[in-house]
């Protein structure tokens, strides 16, 4: 009798390790900076100093065994899955920013070269409002379009570009920033996440709650209210 329930602890055991590694790690749940020895089952790859400002520069390490297919991750719960036959990207499905010679990754971008999935990871920012909060959405989904959620839970900020790949297909990554990162943010607000940086620089003597549409009010220019989405 011992010896069954031992043998059927040992299988439940079993079960629940080879579900937790079906499931593999989940990159909503991270807290950022995270210390890089936490991160040790990615595989991570130092690629040299590729982003930041003339101040602060930060390395990419490219997650190798998560991008070879060997480790499973997911964001929310939605199972990131590439789409292999398309040469949209560069190869590499997930890496990390981390400042030169420090210990910490303060950051990460996510490829999603999936459309599924790509969708998917996009519905679940906008419709888990307790959790995001977007504060910029700007472009066309025919071209680029640009959306900024804020973490309410988590004080980190999600940078969403999404954009048609060869196939006709939305395609897009996702950028997750410590918000206290300001060097790694502000070099990653290029193209058409370009209004958001100004905005931020503009709202630098304005009260906390200074919104990306008080910034639109305020200035009252065109160009910044052409393409905007946000209401």
């Amino acid at each position: 009798m011992h010896k069954l329930k031992f043998l059927f602890l040992i299988l439940s055991f079993s079960f629940l390790f080879q579900s937790c590694q079906s499931q593999g790690f989940d990159l909503e749940k991270m807290v950022l900076p995270v210390k890089q020895t936490e991160l040790k089952t990615l595989g991570l790859k130092s690629y040299g100093t590729g982003v930041g400002t003339e101040a602060v520069q930060y390395s990419i390490y490219k997650a190798d065994v998560v991008n070879d297919g060997k480790f499973p991750i997911n964001f929310g719960g939605i199972k990131i899955k590439d789409a292999p036959d398309s040469e949209f990207y560069t190869p590499g499905m997930l890496s990390f920013y981390g400042k030169n010679e420090g210990s910490n990754c303060e950051g990460f971008k996510l490829n999603l070269e999936n459309p599924d999935n790509f969708q998917k990871v996009l519905d679940h920012l906008l419709n888990k409002k307790d959790k995001f909060k977007l504060v910029f959405d700007n472009g066309k989904d025919t071209v680029d379009r640009a959306r900024v959620f804020s973490g309410k839970q988590n004080n980190i900020t999600y940078l969403v570009l999404s954009m048609l790949n060869e196939k006709g297909k939305k395609v897009g990554y996702l950028e997750a920033i410590s918000a206290k990162e300001t060097p790694l943010l502000t070099s990653r607000l290029g193209g058409v996440f370009q209004y958001y940086n100004d905005y931020l620089e503009y709202r630098k003597n304005k009260a906390a709650n200074f919104s990306y549409l008080d910034f639109l009010r305020e200035t009252d220019d065109k160009f910044y209210k052409e393409n905007n989405n946000l209401k």
